[in-house]
């Protein structure tokens, strides 16, 4: 099969893939490899696997129901519905200019110090903002699915050559890490949060499968789920593979991560130029910033994304109407009041987020590791409730999950859940 035939089949679950390889890979693998080596890799495979049936839910429920997770939790019940929404306040601005603030540094790192890093965080909101606003998501998405090819490609190439100079392992191998160390149990759980990506982005997924208009069925949700599978492996491996890299380039070294933004960036770009030579300053330099770009593109039209179909759920409700969630577009005609609620969402969602930005620019890792926390804490809520909403009337018994999966599922949760107050208890008790 041609590789453009493979790409064209591609979709919702490659643009949940870029959404992810962003601030969780691209910085907090990277780092974990740099100040810890190898030692928490098993933190990275632990993470993928307990989040992965909570982020499958999203494309099958979608795609068995032709429903939106956020109508699943529309039908648990109003708490869960009002639940969902009142978390998603209490974050998104923080999320956005988590993932805004990497974009700028990295685009301050390739073009210069021409303006600053706040600047350029409003020229990267700026553009994201308009492209979402005339409509060309799909056009971009298109390109999202070659520079995830890109990078995958790169940083395999940077591993290769890396392992080819350093040999597989640092060489003062890998610390012991305690579970009683502040900073070990900090950053292992800001790690964790956002790894692969946050469990609410599952959300968004579901919405952006919606987009693609395919008739709801067995089928649909087949197909759903294989290209998430897809995205998922593409995840985890591109996470242990800048883990890695982090290891062998840094970990030893005595040079961890600074905390300015824009030295942050420099030494992340590196990293490649490093193992692969200087000719390759200038790609890397170019693929990480498109990288981080695409996620700060996905993160800004999922939160409007979620803004509008809340509208219109409940708006259907107060007529009795049953409208199916809309295209992609802000501007689609079915949904007109939608299309302005998802404007000023947006507008909102943007200029908040740069105001943050202001604040923390010269502490680029206190903010990161800030909102990974959050999500950390907040993924068992969202986890019961994808596993609520997939044991709901709308999913029929032989698309539930049951046997050994739920056993699985369930067992997933219980970790999660355990994680979560373990550190609330640590925070609170230490």
């Amino acid at each position: 099969m041609k590789l453009t035939r493979i790409m064209a089949l591609l979709g919702p679950g490659i643009v949940w893939a870029a959404t992810s390889i962003g601030v969780s890979h691209i910085v907090q693998a990277t780092r974990a490899g740099a100040d810890f080596g190898f030692a928490l890799l098993g933190f990275i495979l632990l993470a993928h696997v307990v989040k992965y049936p909570f982020f499958l839910f999203g494309p099958k429920y979608a795609g068995l129901t032709g429903k939106s997770l956020l109508d699943g939790y529309r039908s648990v019940g109003k708490w869960a519905f009002y639940l969902f929404l009142a978390l998603t306040f209490l974050t998104m601005f923080f999320v956005q200019s988590g993932v805004t603030i990497v974009t700028a540094a990295l685009a301050m790192n390739l073009f210069g110090d021409v303006l600053s890093l706040s600047q350029w965080a409003a020229l990267v909101l700026g553009i994201v903002c308009a492209v979402l606003l005339i409509g060309h998501y799909k056009v971009l998405n298109t390109m999202l699915k070659w520079m995830m090819l890109i990078l995958v490609v790169c940083s395999v190439i940077a591993w290769f050559a890396a392992i080819g100079r350093l040999g597989f392992t640092p060489s003062l191998g890998a610390p012991t890490i305690s579970l009683g160390a502040a900073a070990s149990i900090a950053f292992i759980v800001a790690l964790i949060g956002w790894m692969p990506t946050a469990i609410e982005v599952s959300v968004w997924h579901s919405l952006w499968i919606l987009s693609r208009g395919a008739k709801p069925g067995a089928e649909n949700a087949k197909n759903a789920t294989t290209d998430f599978n897809i995205g998922y492996g593409v995840s985890l491996l591109l996470a242990i593979i800048f883990l890695w890299l982090g290891a062998l380039l840094m970990f030893g070294q005595g040079d961890g991560f600074a905390d300015s933004a824009a030295a942050f960036a420099g030494q992340l770009v590196s990293i490649y130029s490093t193992a692969l030579g200087d000719w390759s300053w200038l790609l890397m330099a170019i693929v990480t910033f498109v990288a981080l770009f695409s996620t700060t593109f996905a993160v800004a039209d999922g939160f409007p994304q979620v803004w509008k179909r809340a509208y219109e759920l409940n708006r259907d409700k107060a007529t009795n109407t049953n409208l199916a969630p809309t295209q992609t577009s802000p501007a689609a005609p079915k949904s007109r009041g939608g299309g302005i609620v998802y404007l000023l969402s947006l507008a909102i969602l943007a200029i908040g987020s740069w105001w943050i930005i202001t604040d923390f620019s010269a502490d680029i890792k206190a903010l990161l590791d800030f909102v990974t926390t959050v999500s950390f804490v907040s993924a068992p809520i969202y986890a019961w409730l994808n596993y609520k909403v997939m044991m709901g009337a709308d999913v029929s018994p032989e698309h539930k999950p049951q046997g050994a999966f739920r056993i699985y599922t369930l067992t997933c949760l219980t970790i999660l859940t355990l994680f979560s107050v373990f550190f609330v208890c640590w925070k609170t008790l230490g």
